[in-house]
């Protein structure tokens, strides 16, 4: 488990795949947040709720992350590229999670 985790994030290509899907799901964010319809008290809300599901799996992933980086430590140096991974996947998640959350309170609500 802890070799799969450690390919992955020190791979230079899914550093810079991560970056490209990155980039678009941020606009795509961007965009959400500026549309006309969702400057209204309804939007705020859901945007609102979005961000807490948002900020409770940030916090979730992150701590997890934490014990599987401190359970490799002894065995594997950290180089800038894992760093930069994980630091980009946690924030491709985020984004994700975020549209996932706002789309579903939108439905919802």
């Amino acid at each position: 488990m802890y070799d799969i985790f450690y390919n992955f994030i020190s791979s230079k290509t899914i550093l810079i795949l991560g970056a490209w899907l990155g980039l678009p799901l941020f606009i795509i964010l961007i965009i959400m947040f500026s549309k006309k319809k969702n400057r209204d008290e309804r939007g705020w809300k859901i945007f609102g709720k979005a961000s807490i599901i948002t900020f409770i799996w940030l916090m979730i992933i992150t701590n997890v992350i934490a014990k599987i980086v401190g359970n490799t430590y002894p065995t594997y140096a950290l180089h800038y590229i894992e760093y930069a991974n994980t630091i980009q996947w946690i924030f491709n998640s985020s984004i994700i999670v975020e549209l996932i959350s706002v789309i579903t309170l939108r439905k919802i609500e």
